[in-house]
């Protein structure tokens, strides 16, 4: 039983999180910030979350205001706060990895998703420990279907508004924005915990507790659908950047047209690299990657310096020219 609810718990899991990283189409993120993000979810942000809930649990008698205490506002915020502390701590020591709305949705969701994981596990655990063949399904598909995007949603708003916090200008939105992250993904988490704790203890008739559950579902994939849609948003104006700050290099002569092109649409770079490697020519493909990656890095770090007002880009931007140039003559 153990094997199948680790399955269960980390296979699906990891197959969101590989989705949401392959979206990143035009600057992908380190892979040791991507296993970090997700390894913080499934272990550290796990134990403190788990710490702080247990000195923070109601010394109250068990039923409806306890569990609605424990659930929708010691755990929401609990739980939060662990994921979110790895965010807080990337946007203080590693904050120049954060060029978009959609690099603060993607490590958001690597941690809550590495947090589902092992949620996913003990519950699976306990549920077959406790109910046998009949439960486990019934949590599985709970767990792992209708609800296995929760907390990557609910930390998603938070990386979401420490990215926006990142790309300001200004001190009162870098203040406001990962609060108002951070808060959107608590009551998110709130509501799910409350209304499930409500529908399992009120006897409140078939109806309206089959109208409460689809509450729930509906607020939890309307959450998804909102995050992804500032998310890709967010890649919406990174191909912005590209088409304005590579088209100046094509002016002034230090990238031709063609690799210009090729930065700008993900079917054309797909196209050149594969055939490359199809053609047996790994370093070709190599090359390729190096060159893309270095243009449409060039392209973020003249954003950075010119609209969010950091001026320390200049060497940056040179040695990424000098860059290009070299990979354009090999």
């Amino acid at each position: 039983m153990a094997g199948v609810a680790f399955l269960l718990a980390y296979f699906p899991v990891l197959l969101y999180s590989l989705f949401i990283w392959w979206l990143d189409r035009y600057e992908k993120e380190p892979r040791r910030l991507v296993l970090i993000a997700f390894f913080w979810g499934m272990l550290p942000a796990i134990v403190l979350a788990l710490l702080a809930e247990v000195a923070l649990e109601p010394p109250l008698e068990e039923g409806l205001l306890r569990d609605l205490i424990s659930g929708s506002l010691v755990a929401p915020l609990a739980e939060e706060t662990a994921k979110g502390l790895f965010l807080l701590l990337l946007f203080g020591f590693q904050r120049r990895e954060i060029d978009s709305l959609y690099d603060g949705f993607l490590y958001g969701s690597l941690v809550g998703f590495g947090f589902e994981a092992t949620e996913n596990f003990f519950y699976l655990i306990a549920a077959g420990e406790e109910g046998g063949a009949e439960i486990f399904p019934v949590v599985a598909f709970l767990r792992i279907g209708l609800f296995g995007l929760s907390h990557a949603v609910f930390a998603g708003f938070t990386g979401l508004g420490i990215a926006a916090a990142r790309l300001s200008r200004h001190w009162i939105p870098r203040l406001i924005a990962p609060l108002t992250g951070w808060g959107t993904g608590v009551a998110l988490h709130a509501f799910h915990n409350g209304m499930l704790s409500v529908l399992g203890h009120l006897e409140i008739g078939e109806e309206l507790s089959l109208l409460g559950f689809l509450s729930v579902v509906g607020a939890n994939w309307t959450g998804a659908l909102m995050v992804l849609a500032l998310a890709l948003w967010g890649l919406y104006r990174e191909r912005r950047w590209i088409t304005r700050y590579l088209r100046e290099e094509v002016e002034r002569g230090i990238l031709p047209d063609p690799v210009y092109r090729d930065c700008r649409s993900l079917w054309r770079r797909g196209v050149r690299r594969w055939g490359a490697l199809l053609r047996g020519n790994l370093r070709e493909w190599q090359r390729l990657g190096r060159l893309y990656q270095a243009a449409i890095e060039l392209a973020f770090r003249k954003h950075q310096q010119e609209e969010i007002g950091e001026a320390h880009w200049e060497s940056e931007i040179n040695r990424l020219r000098q860059e290009l140039e070299r990979l354009l003559q090999s």
